[in-house]
Order: C-alpha cells, then structure tokens, then sequence
C-alpha cells in the first residue's frame, strides 16, 4: 500500500470516528456535515471526497475491509459447510470491527430516524461471499444460504443492545444460525472443496 492510500485511510476513519462519536453524543439530526468537518480539522471538500452524505458516514464500510474480508474468506477449511462458514465469517467480521460496529449501534439508539434505514451496511461483503463460494452451488441455493444469512445479521443487529458489547451481537448471530441451522441434512448441506 502506497503512503498516499494509507493517508486516505487515516483520513476516512478519522473523519468516520468523528462523526459517528458526535452521532453518538447529540443524535443523528443534530449533527451537521459543519460540524463533522470542524470536529475533525478537515474541509467540507474533503468530507465530500470521502463521503456521499451523514448517511454515508453511518453506513459505509471501511476502505480496509475487502482485505479483511479476504483474509477472513481464506481461513475457512475446505470441506467446511457453507452454512458454518457464513457464520464464523460474520462473527470474524464483527469482531474484528467490533469498536466500528458499537458506536454504529450507539448512533442507531441515539437517532430514531435511522432506525428504519434499510441501507445494507457491506453489500461488497456479501459479493466477496457470493465469488468465493462453492462454484458447483446453484445460483438458487447460494441466493438462499447467503440471504439466510444477511436475514440473521439483520435480525440480530436490530435486537442488540450496544452496552453487552459485541459479545452480545454474537450470542445473536449464533442463535440465528442455530434457529435456522440446515447443517445436520448432510444432503442439503453445500460444502467448500
């Protein structure tokens, strides 16, 4: 990574740090794209070279995260089922971007006005799935699986309360697999070569 694209990503999570924190203190509404560049020491040109908007801010995902995801993608076992590798692959996520993850929670709780959003946090992540899958997968049952997985994520997300940590998110997202757990029909379980 060039010095260039390492200040892109300091600038990008500073600007993202800021804003979700104010988010955080003040609410959703009460925070302004003036106050986010003043808080973080940048211009208005500098927030727009970043960021699309205050939504945007929320719910982007990281500049690092392919990389994450990457790396996440290749510590899965062949033979796992993908059932079983959706799910460490979530609980991975989410750990690893468990500070990102809270204070996106805490801004949830603080703005109501959010909490309808239905913007997809990392569609990127679930495309970096869907081309790692098995290749052998119908279209059908990888729609399937990966759906049934986003639908945990979501459901999850919304019933956790950003004080239990992200321990509590993953207590979550294990139960949703193991409500919708399919692993035990090894027939109907699609599996990594």
């Amino acid at each position: 990574m060039t010095v260039r694209e390492l200040k892109k990503r300091e600038t990008w999570r500073l600007v993202h740090g800021t804003a979700l924190r104010l988010m955080t203190e003040r609410g959703f509404d009460a925070v302004s794209v003036d106050d986010i560049v003043a808080a973080a020491g940048i211009s208005r040109r500098t927030f727009f070279n970043y960021f699309a908007g205050k939504e945007s801010v929320v719910f982007d995902p990281d500049p690092g995260d392919p990389e994450l995801w990457d790396r996440l993608l290749a510590e899965r076992p062949a033979g796992e089922p993908l059932w079983i590798s959706l799910r460490e692959l979530l609980l991975g996520y989410t750990a690893a971007t468990a500070e990102r993850m809270i204070l996106q929670r805490q801004v949830r709780a603080a703005s109501p006005e959010l909490a309808g959003c239905t913007r997809e946090v990392a569609d990127r992540f679930w495309d970096a799935i869907r081309a790692w899958a098995p290749a052998d997968l119908s279209d059908f049952r990888l729609d399937l699986t990966v759906n049934a997985a986003r639908t945990v994520l979501n459901t999850a997300c919304p019933h956790w309360a950003a004080d239990t940590g992200i321990t509590g998110l993953h207590a979550l997202i294990r139960a949703g697999f193991d409500t919708l757990d399919w692993t035990t029909d090894e027939s109907r379980t699609p599996v990594r070569s």
